[in-house]
């Protein structure tokens, strides 16, 4: 938990976190009004909200990747706690900065990864179907989204280990 509060304390990183949760909130209020004026269109006047399914679509791998930095900082992640108590401290210190590197080294791929799927989407010019928004935008903020949780994972477990060997 130290090192979760250390990030928030750098002021560059709480305005970041607070620029996307303020856009996560954003999302989600703009997609509750969206599907209520498609299902209210639908329903009632028979006649739905015309790329409503698109822009949800979007809308939606941009909440949840504005979540990702969020819930890693915050340490919210699903996580198995059975053998805890069974395990000396030290040891689920040891394994939770494995775990930290580990994941840090998949979201590291992912975001390249992510990366280079949205320089080819801007290279095809990929759009939506229907309304023929362009996807790369999205695509670059989930490779950014990744990367900045990348980030934070590498910094939590350089954090804890400069506190452990500090301690001792």
């Amino acid at each position: 938990m130290a090192s979760r509060n250390k990030i928030e304390e750098i002021r560059s990183a709480r305005w970041a976190l607070r620029i996307l949760q303020s856009a996560a909130g954003a999302l989600l209020f703009a997609m509750m009004v969206l599907t209520f004026i498609d299902v209210w269109g639908r329903y009632i006047f028979n006649s739905p909200l015309a790329g409503a399914f698109e822009i949800t679509e979007l809308m939606m791998a941009t909440l949840i990747f504005a979540g990702l930095p969020l819930v890693t900082v915050q340490r919210e992640h699903v996580s198995v706690d059975l053998l805890d108590f069974w395990m000396p401290k030290g040891l689920q210190i040891v394994r939770d900065n494995l775990i930290n590197l580990l994941c840090a080294g998949m979201l590291g791929i992912l975001s390249h990864r992510l990366w280079l799927k949205a320089v080819e989407q801007v290279s095809y010019g990929d759009q939506t179907a229907a309304l023929n928004i362009p996807v790369a935008p999205v695509t670059f903020f989930m490779s950014f989204s990744t990367a900045l949780s990348c980030a934070a994972l590498l910094f939590m477990t350089a954090a804890t280990l400069r506190d452990s060997f500090s301690s001792d």
